[in-house]
């Protein structure tokens, strides 16, 4: 795990695809959200739905790689990037979960780009600024 940069103007975080890497995660984007003025609990719903996908799914047949979390505050909204380097959006009947975290993420951040290949999964979120501050919800 590292972290290049402590503040959102240009942060990035990889981490093992692990269980834990979930809260890592969660609480690491909470921070940059908080400090930008953007929603918070947003931003850690998303976060977590993202991240949690990569562990559960894009290594499946694969042994386990890297998730890359990318953060950038622009003028009016902060730009989330989860990506991993696992085999891709790949349909899993089987799959353990009830299948809402894509509608969960799209529900929680302003805008949702979704990109697959054999190379991996990227979810880009944005979420817009608070000029009054901090959002988060009690």
């Amino acid at each position: 795990m590292t972290a290049s940069a402590p503040d959102c103007a240009n942060f990035e975080l990889s981490l093992a695809s692990e269980p834990a890497s979930v809260t890592r995660a969660r609480r690491e984007m909470a921070s940059i959200a908080r400090d930008a003025g953007a929603p918070v609990d947003d931003v850690k719903v998303a976060v977590s739905e993202a991240v949690g996908n990569a562990v559960l799914h894009a290594y499946r047949d694969i042994p386990p790689g890297t998730i890359t979390l990318r953060a950038r505050r622009g003028r009016d909204r902060l730009e989330i990037t989860v990506a991993d380097d696992g085999s891709g959006m790949i349909p899993n009947v089987d799959s353990p979960g009830l299948g809402i975290g894509i509608s969960l993420i799209t529900r929680a951040a302003d805008d949702v780009q979704f990109g697959s290949s054999g190379s991996g999964t990227t979810v880009r979120m944005t979420f817009a600024l608070d000029a009054e501050g901090d959002r988060e919800r009690g």
